[in-house]
């Protein structure tokens, strides 16, 4: 019986340790309501409070994250069997530290399967990326490719799990070990993305907008200028004629070419005033968009550790 006992010990040693670690560690408040906002189940918290996860500033977050993706702005990572989160202050994007908290305890999860669980996962992950369709997923896919060469499984598996709502059965079955609700995570990542997508989407628009209205203020601006530079000629050849006595052949003749002279005076007139009116939207559109910039500019500045800020 002891002999079992010492087996058991020996082939269980990392859950011994785990266990152990768990027992010890007090998480904090803002910690541990990531474990909840996140859907982990029993499971997922253990493995997640066995890595000792830490909210870092700046500073802190830096040094305990060394290795960094030089292509991308990092808010978490496992190190050493440790879990260490970037502390994101925007209430905006709040729900990102959800998502990189179970993405995280993930990385945990998947270092503590063994070759004969890790192999039909990765047949299973490898199955879901052929039918995946999402290129920012994509794009991250290959990012990771390149800086952390060998990882491709590992990462899909975190990335599968708190960013991708509809997944095949059996991986959504699998994922049941580690959340009791994985559509929490999901719609945390939904909604800070969501963010993103919507000034993005406003940028866009904006842009477009500008684009139009400067296309029709050159437009009507040479035709203005054009317009302007017939009145002028005409205008000189009317007044030449008038001089001459027997310029017009009649009053009449006089006051017809005279008016049709005014009425394009006036409608001169009033092609400055649209020209003007366009060039203040314009003015104005450049001033949504500068402000629109410097809010997505804060929000990105928000997510990088790396950006010295004055306290």
């Amino acid at each position: 019986m002891l002999l079992l006992v010492g087996i058991w010990v020996l082939l269980n040693r990392q859950f011994i340790i785990d266990q152990v670690t768990v027992w010890q560690f007090q998480p904090s408040s803002s910690v541990a309501a990531l474990a909840d906002e996140s859907g982990m189940s029993e499971r997922g918290k253990f493995l997640y409070y066995a890595s000792r996860p830490e909210l870092n500033d700046r500073t802190n977050f830096n040094d305990n994250c060394a290795t960094r993706e030089q292509q991308s702005i990092v808010l978490g990572c496992y190190a050493a069997q440790r879990i260490f989160l970037f502390e994101v202050t925007d209430q905006r994007i709040s729900g990102i530290k959800t998502v990189v908290a179970a993405h995280e305890m993930l990385h945990a999860a998947y270092e503590s399967l063994g070759a004969d669980e890790t192999q039909p996962l990765n047949r299973l992950l490898e199955d879901q990326l052929a039918k995946t369709t999402d290129q920012d997923l994509l794009d991250l896919v290959e990012m990771y490719e390149e800086t952390e060469p060998g990882q491709k499984y590992n990462e899909l598996h975190s990335l599968f799990a708190t960013e991708v709502a509809d997944l095949s059965l059996d991986l959504e079955n699998y994922y049941e070990k580690y959340f009791t609700d994985r559509t929490k995570v999901v719609k945390a990542y939904q909604e800070y993305s969501q963010v993103f997508a919507d000034l993005k989407n406003q940028a866009t628009v904006l842009q477009s907008d500008l684009k139009t209205k400067e296309d029709r203020i050159k437009r009507l601006t040479a035709n203005y200028e054009s317009e302007t530079t017939s009145l002028a000629s005409d205008i000189t050849a009317f007044n030449a004629r008038a001089q001459q006595t027997d310029g017009f052949g009649s009053m009449a003749e006089f006051e017809l070419a005279r008016e049709e002279l005014l009425t394009r005076q006036t409608a001169l007139t009033e092609l400055s005033a649209t020209i003007n009116d366009l060039i203040d939207e314009y003015n104005d559109g450049v001033v949504s968009l500068n402000a629109l910039g410097i809010e997505i500019d804060e929000l990105n500045e928000s997510l990088d550790s790396t950006i010295q800020t004055i306290e």
